[in-house]
């Protein structure tokens, strides 16, 4: 029995993200929950030319479109899902606006603030791949953006190794004093708080964490030249999102869907439908 490959995707892209949608409402992240009152002006092109459309002033200017964003946001994937599942033909609409709905969102979204636009990247790339409508243009799409990610976290690697932060035994206090200096001081019995401030009284272990961390990202430059490993990043990130989320309070949670690129490939397959993205159930 085949399955189709496009539409598995589309199924787990979707439980991340409704996943994720519980998480950020169950923490009042929704753009009509945390009710924003200004914006910031991040220094990159795409956002000063999203900014001429003026649609981040219309949304502090008018509390009822707050719903209406969230609403369109989290609705599109489950209704792209039925629309693919039903008119394959046609689908390619739906992602068009997802795309759409999803670029306007997210970059409102981070400009009130909440976030940086980084975290955010796989809701941003997803529906490009979404698009292409023949199997071979997805496949090629999708295992562009399995290149993608591996350079995104392999970057972050090599930029701490630019920086030169990683040759410096005080760079992880320094960071955390920093990150964490309100937190600290209004709650300084709070368990997350003795963690932090453990790391920053102790700068050899803080910076043995620091050491540890930028390996771990430039470990994920094997994906360039094998996916044997593939799963083995999966945990590895996961590992490492858990540890950004204690550590460092940053909730990146929304890059999991990026993982699918590890998740299904074609060294998953059996020898003989590598490259055709079909799996084959045997009785």
């Amino acid at each position: 029995m085949k399955k189709d490959f496009k539409y598995q995707i589309i199924q787990y892209y979707c439980i991340i993200f409704y996943a994720l949608m519980i998480y950020k409402w169950h923490n009042g992240l929704f753009l009509y929950q945390f009710q924003p009152s200004f914006f910031y002006t991040r220094q990159d092109l795409v956002t000063w030319l999203f900014m001429q459309t003026g649609i981040h002033q219309w949304l502090l200017n008018n509390a009822s479109s707050w719903v209406l964003f969230d609403i369109a946001f989290y609705a599109l994937p489950f209704l792209y899902l039925i629309h693919y599942k039903n008119n394959k033909s046609s689908s390619y609409l739906s992602a068009c606006l997802m795309l759409l709905v999803n670029w306007c969102y997210l970059q409102a979204y981070t400009l009130f603030p909440t976030n940086s636009m980084e975290g955010y990247i796989a809701w941003l790339l997803f529906p490009f791949v979404f698009l292409a409508h023949g199997k071979k243009s997805f496949q090629l799409l999708f295992e562009g953006l399995r290149y993608f990610f591996l350079f995104w976290f392999v970057s972050a690697g090599m930029w701490k190794l630019a920086q030169g932060g990683v040759f410096s035994i005080t760079q992880m206090s320094g960071v955390l004093l920093y990150q964490h200096n309100q937190l600290l001081t209004s709650s300084p019995d709070y368990w997350q708080s003795k963690l932090i401030l453990y790391f920053i009284q102790n700068p050899l272990t803080g910076w043995l964490l620091y050491l540890s961390a930028t390996l771990l990202e430039l470990s994920f430059f094997i994906g360039f030249l094998t996916k044997k490993y593939d799963r083995l990043l999966i945990i590895l990130f996961l590992f490492f999102l858990l540890l950004d989320y204690l550590i460092m309070r940053i909730p990146y949670f929304e890059v999991c869907p990026l993982l699918l690129t590890l998740l299904f490939n074609d060294s998953n397959l059996p020898q003989n439908e590598h490259s055709t993205f079909t799996f084959v159930k045997k009785e």
